[in-house]
Parts: C-alpha cells; structure tokens; sequence
C-alpha cells in the first residue's frame, strides 16, 4: 500500500514538472485558442496578435495532423490573415496581424474620402483554427504489403529478364528512321508547349496543389471576439503611442462553426449533425393558382468533432441527399458531391435546392421532402447516418418550417434541422 501510494507521488510529480507553466495553469481540457488585440487611435489600425493553441486533436480518426493554421478575420470587413503552420498540439505562434480601421468611401466626381471606422459591439474578431492532415493514414498495412509484393517481383530474375526484354524488343523494332521521327515529334512538342501549353500547366498544376492542401484541412472550431471598448482595459507592454490599448491576453475556447440565423436552442450541437435549411414559397403571378412553388434550399452542415472522428474511421465520403415525395413517390431529388468529413461546410444556395410543384390549391397536402445524410465507404457500402422529414403532418420544427413557408409567401423560412 505504501509503495502504491510512493509511486503515485513520484508519477504526479513528474508529470507536473514536465508540462510547461501555460500548460498546468489551464484546467480547460477543450482545444484553446491565445488572442491579444491592441487598439491604437494615433495609427488607426488594430494589431491582433495570436499567441498560440493549447489543447488540440493529434489525430483524426485513422489520419495523423500534421499542422495547424489560424485564420483571423475582422467583421464586416474583407481583410483576413493566415499564420504560419505548426506541427505541435500546444503551437505558439506570437504572429501579428494588422487590420486598418480607415474606410475609403467613394462621393462624386470621383473623390474618394477616408473615414476612420469606431470600434464597437457592432465588430467583431473571428479566430478559426484548422488542423492540416497527413498523406497516408496511421495503419497503412494494405499499401505496405503492396508495396512488399512489387518489390518483391522486381527482385526476381524472370521479372528482370521480361523489362530487358521489352527494351531490347523496342529498340530493334525501331530503326534508324523511327529515332528520327521521334526526335522530330519530341521537338515539336516542345516548340508547342513552349508557345502554348507551358504557363496553363504551371497554372493548372499550382491550382491542383491549392485544392489538395485545401481538401486536408479540416476545421477544429472558431471564436469570435466583440470589439466593445470595455473590453481594452489594459495597456501594452510595448506601446507605440501612449493611447494605446490592449485586451491582454485572452484564451478563448474554440466552439463549432454557426450561422446565427437561428436561436440558441437550434443552433445546439447533435451528434448525427445538423443542417441549416431555408424554406420558401414563391408567389404565383397566376390568379387561378393561391401559391408559386415551394423551394427547399440547403445552406450549410455542422456536425460535432466526435461525429467527425467517427466518419474518418470509416475512411469513406459524405454526402446529402434532399428528395421530393408525393404520395410516396420521389418526384425530384438533388444530391451533393461527395466531401471528407468535417464540422462545418458551406453549399452553393443555386445549386443546392429541391422544388415541389403547386399547380392548383391543395396539391401541396400530401407532399414533403425528405433529406438524408450518407456515408459511402470505399467498398461502396452506404451507411445512413441520419435523415428527417419536412411536411405538414410529421410534427416537431420539421412541419413548423413548412407551416411557416405556406402561411409567408415569398419570405425564406430558415432554421436549423437536426438529423434522427
């Protein structure tokens, strides 16, 4: 008992002298982010420092992270700045970022004025942190054991005979006017992609590299900052001018991406997922027809970080169907492409829609639409993760939206479903 106890001492103590300082003063066991924001009137600007991350997934499901990137944006405005990468799970950054807070604002005859902007409850400092995985996955015995298999093939004498072979075959075959003319197709290849194809492969293969880096990164949460006076309360360490203002250094945890559009109840996080949805019925022009059609859009995805786990253990695709059904017949449906699971995804509200159409009064009562969200693995198995039913008689927030859009031509109805 007594050495049970003596270990247990000896374990915590090293441990508590191990991690750092900024490590053990946090309780938080939620991924964090470090923000300092510094207002300086004399210059105009806001300086926004991002101290670093402490708390962060190591893995996501069956892939490792590679690194880590902060993206801070200031709103409503178009200036936003990424950080560099960090391949540690408690990163430190200490990059700073400047926004200005003058707004150039055209009047006539072409002048333009600069007007300095307030801060204010009004503005805000949004934080997003991204986590950037790796190629190849944490068990990657398949493409180990394939590998094994080709060397293996390469290393025999019977597969070493057969490319010789082949070789020799092609030169013999070949003879002294067929080098020749493919020198001289070799040369006019290059003349062609010297005047035509050089700069659209550069182009297209820096455009290839921008999507795949892009396609790795998976969002681990946001936080966003009100700009509210109140909240500079402290001076800086390092000041420029004497009128400047700091909010010190603040930890912030990082909370799922949302729209806002909603309240605090819908808007509460589901572990199948939810998604955001508008719901509208056109006006008719008709005067023999009460309504236009009924248009269901699909505006974005957020699922939890542990759902996110789970789908990238099944290491397949995600996807989201909308269908129309009247009288339990699929009349029109809209599929998404295929996407790596994530916390939040926006869609494109043209694209992302379903349509039921209302040709005379009534024949909107027995129709509704039903929305799944689908995982397909690699085999091709499809698992239904979950679906829900928007209709008159289906009860809950689902026949709430759709009650609302027939009662409000013409205004979009949006909230927040959430999947069973």
């Amino acid at each position: 008992m007594a050495i049970a106890k003596i270990r247990s001492f000896l374990d915590s103590g090293l441990k508590s002298v191990s991690q750092p300082l900024s490590e053990r003063a946090s309780a938080n066991l939620e991924p964090e982010i470090g923000i300092r924001i510094v207002h300086s009137p004399n210059d105009k600007n806001l300086r926004v420092t991002v101290l670093g991350a402490r708390h962060l997934p190591q893995n996501f499901g069956f892939t490792r992270v590679n690194s880590y990137v902060v993206k801070v944006k200031l709103i409503p405005g178009k200036d936003k700045y990424e950080t560099t990468t960090r391949n540690e799970s408690w990163p430190q950054w200490n990059e700073e970022f400047v926004f200005s807070l003058r707004k150039e604002t055209k009047v006539k005859f072409g002048k333009s004025k600069f007007v300095e902007e307030e801060i204010g409850a009004s503005k805000f400092m949004v934080a997003t942190l991204y986590a950037i995985l790796e190629d190849k996955p944490l068990i990657a015995t398949e493409k180990k054991e394939s590998d094994k298999d080709k060397e293996d093939t390469d290393r025999t004498p019977a597969g070493k005979e057969k490319k010789d072979g082949k070789k020799k075959d092609g030169k013999d075959s070949s003879g002294a006017s067929g080098t020749q003319d493919a020198k001289e197709q070799s040369k006019g290849s290059k003349l062609l992609n010297q005047f035509f194809g050089k700069g659209s492969d550069k182009i297209g293969e820096s455009a290839g590299s921008e999507r795949k880096a892009f396609e790795k990164r998976r969002t681990i949460g946001a936080t966003t900052i009100p700009l509210d006076p109140r909240n500079f309360t402290t001076k800086p360490l390092k000041p420029k001018h004497s009128q400047d203002v700091s909010t010190g250094d603040m930890w912030r945890t990082l909370k799922p991406i949302s729209s806002g559009i909603s309240g605090a109840e819908e808007r509460r996080e589901n572990k199948k997922g939810q998604v955001e949805l508008s719901l509208c019925q056109e006006k008719s022009d008709k005067k023999d027809v009460s309504s236009g059609r009924l248009v269901l859009t699909l505006v974005r995805l957020r699922c939890s970080l542990q759902s996110m786990h789970e789908h990238e253990a099944l290491k397949g695709q995600m996807y989201i169907k909308m269908s129309v059904v009247d009288n339990g017949r699929v009349t029109h449906f809209w599929k998404s492409d295929r996407f790596s699971p994530c916390v939040s995804m926006k869609f494109d509200a043209d694209q992302a829609q379903v349509i039921a159409e209302n040709p005379y009064e009534g024949a909107l009562k027995d129709v509704s639409f039903v929305v799944k969200f689908v995982s397909k693995n690699k085999i091709g198995k499809k698992i239904t993760v979950g679906h829900f039913v928007i209709g008159p008689e289906v009860g809950g927030t689902y026949s709430e939206q759709w009650k609302q859009a027939l009662a409000k031509p013409g205004q979009q109805i949006v909230k927040w479903q959430h999947f069973e």
